[in-house]
């Protein structure tokens, strides 16, 4: 069955179309919320969430962007949601409140290809500066392609890249990383 197919049952309401939809998104969807969550029990949690409501919401796909695309979107704001869900909880003082990143189950370093300076550095990003970011240097999405992700202007995306590469590259440098190292 083809993407077009499986939305299409999708939009029937036939589950058959969200497997094959989950089936061919499905890493790419979960690679994007474990970066940008930090765990992979939130991610799987996300993944398991956000394909949900793509059933729930396929009809509003008007296929103006690649499904990949919408999907991204979908997943981004999902996790952005989560994330600051997060904060509020964490600010009210609930001692029960999830953490950000734990050190048995954050994402790893090798898995990503990355140091785990740059994984730490990464965590104390802004959402939307990490979103961005992830997007772009990851998973290679045009500016084009992040600006429609995120509901964001293109002017947007670029500033939000930027400033993500800038402080990275600043603490970086103060752990005494140059770009060598990374």
């Amino acid at each position: 069955m083809t993407e077009t197919e499986a939305i299409d049952r999708c939009r029937k309401g036939d589950i058959a179309g969200l497997q094959v939809l989950y089936e061919m998104h499905r890493t790419k969807a979960y690679h994007l919320s474990w970066r940008m969550l930090g765990s992979s029990e939130d991610a799987e949690d996300a993944l398991q969430e956000v394909f949900l409501k793509v059933f729930d919401r396929i009809k509003n796909y008007r296929g103006d962007s690649a499904f990949s695309t919408w999907l991204y979107r979908m997943t981004t704001n999902h996790c952005l949601d989560l994330l600051r869900r997060r904060k509020i909880v964490a600010f009210l003082g609930f001692e029960n409140a999830p953490e950000v990143a734990d050190k048995k189950d954050s994402v790893k370093a090798i898995d990503l290809g990355l140091s785990p300076s740059v994984e730490r550095v990464l965590a104390k990003l802004p959402e939307k500066q990490k979103a961005c970011l992830l997007l772009r240097e990851m998973d290679e999405l045009s500016y084009e392609d992040i600006a429609v992700a995120l509901q964001l202007s293109l002017g947007s995306v670029k500033s939000n890249i930027h400033r993500a590469k800038a402080f990275l590259k600043e603490e970086l440098e103060k752990e005494g990383m140059t770009q060598e190292d990374v």
